[in-house]
């Protein structure tokens, strides 16, 4: 059985009977959960001394050994992925799942009217999908609303495709699903009903609604509580959307944020401090640099917990570290809110530390961090020059930070030389040290 690769694919089981069998076992033993593991790339399990691709007895599973269609287990196929994803990752699955769709429902009954960058699915006019057994339905869905729970958050557009795709095959499921949930969810986290909340969470479509109907303290408890529940325990995507209807509209004192639900929810209940605790539960277990706020896109998207870290950090010197974290972890390459909070932070509480370490963070996570005129004068004096050389790190990082606080001048030694000679005397040497001058005439 040995192949010049060092694995077993696919391939290998359908060419020779004796790897089938190996292929069997090796099925069994996932399903058993004795499966062992080898982690090198490419990731397989070893049975028999022998590894194989992992990916590759995931296709074994739900194709070659799953039998004909009309037999094909929803239930069963299900079963192993799941076991298979909790030894491997959904990452090393999901490509192989979606050509399942793409083998079983896609290329059989639709053809793409639009472009690669902009499909334009269409049944195909002579498409008989009678034959099409619910088990492929069900097991499609499955994949759907896996992509949503572990994929990234681009994954939402092949959960669609999937979905679209079921229902013009005729299917009610998808209706069903994007209404009720999977049913994977507790009952009590997937819905729950008081006098004053009302919430829903639907793992179908990754939508968590809230509901109030009592301005107090005691209902955003509830409300934090459910949601930190909700990420901590579940498998709830890591990208979904929040929708939130209250008494109260109140938004954080940061310009530019969109206003939305998400946003007023955090806002409104971080005006209460014995709930801040919760509130930093909730952005710790939401935060993940890949996923998003699904209701908000473009330059309004958001990586999950950032108004809650917004509001916190507005609110409480003590959540500095919560700030510091978010601002190295979020996504800089695709979100630029963070730019608004540290703008308003500086705003509120000028050049100290604090002010200073989230600009140098942000500054070396974001696209572009823009100048503000406001900022050299609030920059002339030793404790905010001597807090910003405190922070000297990356010189990328380092050079966004300078532009920001100083604009363009920042950028060559000759603007440096400008920006020190119009400084206060006594503060010079702070300057050079800042722009890297010393020697250099700056009077």
């Amino acid at each position: 059985m040995a192949t010049s690769r060092g694995y077993l694919i696919v391939g290998d089981a359908q060419q020779d009977p004796a790897v089938r069998a190996l292929f069997d076992r090796a099925v069994e033993q996932v399903e058993a959960g004795t499966a062992v593991v080898d982690a090198a790339y490419p990731v397989g399990v070893v049975t028999d001394g022998q590894k194989i691709l992992g990916s590759g007895l995931l296709e074994y599973r739900v194709g070659v050994g799953a039998g004909p269609a009309e037999t094909f287990d929803a239930d069963s196929a299900w079963a192993f992925v799941e076991r298979l994803r909790l030894l491997i990752g959904w990452n090393e699955m999901d490509y192989q799942l979606q050509m399942w769709v793409e083998r079983r429902l896609g290329a059989p009954y639709f053809v793409n009217r639009g472009r690669d960058w902009d499909q334009e699915w269409v049944l195909r006019p002579e498409a008989d999908t009678s034959g099409v057994p619910y088990s492929f339905y069900d097991f499609a869905c499955r994949i759907a609303i896996g992509e949503l729970k572990h994929g990234p958050s681009y994954a939402s557009v092949s959960a669609n495709r999937i979905f679209g795709w079921v229902s013009a095959l005729g299917s009610d499921l998808p209706g069903r699903l994007k209404k009720h949930g999977s049913g994977d969810l507790p009952a009590d986290l997937a819905r729950l009903q008081t006098d004053d909340v009302t919430i829903t969470a639907n793992d179908a479509v990754a939508v968590i609604r809230i509901v109030i109907r009592n301005d107090s303290a005691q209902v955003y408890e509830v409300v934090l509580d459910h949601l930190v529940r909700l990420v901590d325990s579940t498998d709830f995507p890591r990208s979904y959307a929040i929708e939130f209807r209250g008494p109260t509209k109140v938004c954080l004192p940061i310009k530019g944020l969109p206003k939305k639900g998400v946003h007023q929810l955090f806002a409104a209940a971080a005006r209460h401090p014995e709930l801040h605790e919760l509130i930093e539960r909730y952005a710790r277990s939401a935060m993940r640099e890949d996923a998003w706020y699904e209701n908000l896109h473009d330059e309004q998207c958001a990586m999950p917990g950032t108004f809650a870290v917004f509001a916190l950090g507005m609110a409480d010197r003590r959540f500095a570290p919560l700030v510091r974290d978010y601002l190295e972890l979020v996504d800089g390459e695709h979100q630029s809110l963070q730019a608004k909070f540290v703008e308003a932070y500086i705003d509120s509480h000028g050049a100290t530390p604090e002010s200073l370490a989230y600009l140098v963070a942000c500054a070396g996570n974001i696209q572009h961090l823009r100048h503000r005129s406001t900022y050299p004068a609030m920059m002339a004096n030793p404790d905010s020059l001597g807090a910003l050389l405190a922070l000297r790190g990356t010189d990328f990082a380092w050079r966004a930070a300078l532009f920001a606080l100083w604009g363009r001048d920042a950028d060559s030694d000759r603007g440096a030389v400008s920006i020190v000679a119009k400084g206060p005397d006594g503060l010079k040497p702070l300057y050079n040290q800042v722009f890297d001058l010393s020697g250099q005439e700056t009077t």
